[in-house]
């Protein structure tokens, strides 16, 4: 029993095994044990083996087995952060029929709802804890309600009902208005550092001589909520913006003629109008328009392996939209750039033209992923760039997609060359995370898991790096047929090396 328990944990087991370790006694896959004295699936839920959480719940493991402190696999997963596909194992729990309210005494009789809230704050796990029938008027221990927890975390939208949870259009102006001036104040200058500790000078990389503009975000937020009130329609936003951006000269940053931030501004105003979007959110607003600010690059994996288990092709529609997303709001002229580790480049790419390309690659070759990193991205966009005088238009987004770890005899490694361009910025001039990276995972193949765990304990790239826990296959496979709620999740997860780093 004890075997099982830690192979559960440390993402060894295999069907084979399993089904040796039930042979003598079919009872111990609801049993406690191991190191940490855990039922199997609390162990592979704690540490985030989706795969193994499947198994076991497919050879009937009970969802509502305690471990040894009187703690269901559903309590551990929504009560702290793990390594990866956390929403997909909540999910697949409530799938095998957990309880949905179970609480204890011993943890202050909190319900894996008021853990989301409390401890993750996740807003796609509370919303699936919402719609599975989570009650929001069980009170704990202290007196509160999930309900009174939303409001102290300030995730009451989020706790409503799935049809109530679409935000008024007022709310959406508001927050729209305030993003893109808040973006201006920080180009223009004042003192921002003093009025929000450098947060957004970081989080959106921008600086730029003074003018006129506001000198702080509450100035800011002052003017876009008082001329939000005269404003009715998506034309009245657009002339609004079109025109502070004009008149605080923010032209001067940009290149003679360069009227990107009001292209932008225009088409994000745009993105309310129909109600039913994923863009009726304020916070997808604020994504989109904040990802909108970077020069995205999709670096793709086309090693061999890629040509297992449908991964090249399941890579193919993640990154068709993933290139739909980044260039929503863009003017026309900017696109994506398109990097494979062994292919030719292509670049500047509309949405269509991402996919035409993809289709004309043939997975084949190594995984070079550092080589070509450096080779085929950092030193022609990033290193030539600096090299010739010139400055970087817009800082840059790099999503890397891979199967695998690393080939012998990649050289640099992808770590060595992330720290190499990092330390190429500030030698001239830029601040380290001009230049960020996001790396996510195709397919189950455990070197490639080890590889990002390595990756994502690394406190040297921390700051410029950003490892998905969750891999892009299952989560396509999950959402493929609800596409909002499919491109939802990619917007957070290409705004989260972006918006969760200072």
């Amino acid at each position: 029993m004890d075997a099982l328990c830690d192979d559960a944990l440390s993402g060894k087991l295999t069907a084979e095994s399993l089904q040796r370790y039930l042979q003598p006694d079919r009872s111990i896959i609801n049993k406690y044990g191991g190191t940490r004295n855990l039922t199997p699936l609390a162990a592979a839920s704690l540490h985030g083996h989706l795969d193994i959480v499947e198994l076991l719940l497919d050879n009937f493991a009970n969802p509502n087995a305690v471990s040894a402190n009187n703690r269901t696999p559903l309590f551990y997963v929504t009560s702290r952060k793990v390594p990866r596909d956390q929403l997909a194992i909540v999910r697949a729990l409530l799938h095998g029929n957990a309880k949905v309210d179970e609480c204890y005494d011993n943890d202050g009789r909190n319900t894996p709802l008021m853990n989301a809230i409390q401890q993750l704050r996740d807003k796609d796990i509370v919303h699936e804890l919402v719609d599975r029938g989570a009650s929001l008027t069980l009170r704990n221990s202290k007196g509160k309600t999930a309900e009174d927890l939303a409001k102290e975390y300030d995730m009451l939208q989020d706790v409503r009902p799935y049809a109530n949870r679409k935000t008024s259009w007022a709310e959406v102006i508001d927050l729209l208005v305030a993003v893109v001036m808040f973006v201006i104040a920080v180009v223009n200058g004042g003192s921002i550092e003093d009025a929000s500790k450098g947060v957004i000078a970081k989080l959106y990389n921008i600086t730029g001589e003074k003018n006129k503009g506001p000198a702080d975000d509450t100035v800011a937020k002052g003017i876009a909520t008082l001329q939000t009130k005269e404003m009715k329609t998506t034309e009245d936003l657009q002339n609004n913006l079109t025109s502070y951006v004009s008149d605080t000269g923010l032209d001067q940053f940009f290149k003679p003629g360069d009227t990107f931030l009001q292209d932008l501004a225009k088409k994000a105003a745009s993105l309310p109008d129909d109600p039913n979007s994923l863009y009726s959110k304020p916070d997808n607003v604020k994504r989109l328009t904040t990802l909108s600010l970077y020069q995205p690059v999709i670096y793709c994996d086309d090693s061999g392996s890629m040509d297992s288990d449908n991964r090249y092709e399941n890579q193919r529609e993640l990154v068709s939209r993933i290139a739909r997303i980044a260039t929503r709001i863009v003017p026309e002229t900017y696109g994506v750039e398109l990097r494979f580790i062994n292919a030719d480049s292509a670049s500047n790419l509309s949405a269509a033209e991402i996919d035409a390309a993809m289709r004309r690659v043939e997975p084949d070759g190594g995984t070079m992923l550092g080589t070509s990193l450096r080779s085929k991205i950092l030193e022609p966009l990033v290193y030539g760039v600096i090299a010739s005088g010139k400055k970087l238009d817009r800082p840059f987004l790099i999503c890397t997609i891979t199967d695998g770890d690393p080939s012998r005899g990649d050289r640099p490694s992808f770590k060595d060359a992330i720290v190499e361009c990092r330390k190429m910025l500030v030698r001239n001039g830029y601040k380290p995370n001009a230049v960020r990276f996001c790396v996510s995972q195709i397919g189950n193949d455990r070197s490639a898991t080890a590889f990002l765990e390595q990756l994502r304990g690394d406190p040297e790239i921390s700051d410029v790096l950003y490892c998905t826990s969750d891999r892009l296959d299952d989560r396509f496979k999950e959402f493929k047929q609800a596409e909002n709620r499919l491109e939802e999740w990619l917007l957070k997860m290409l705004t989260e090396p972006i918006m969760n780093r200072e």
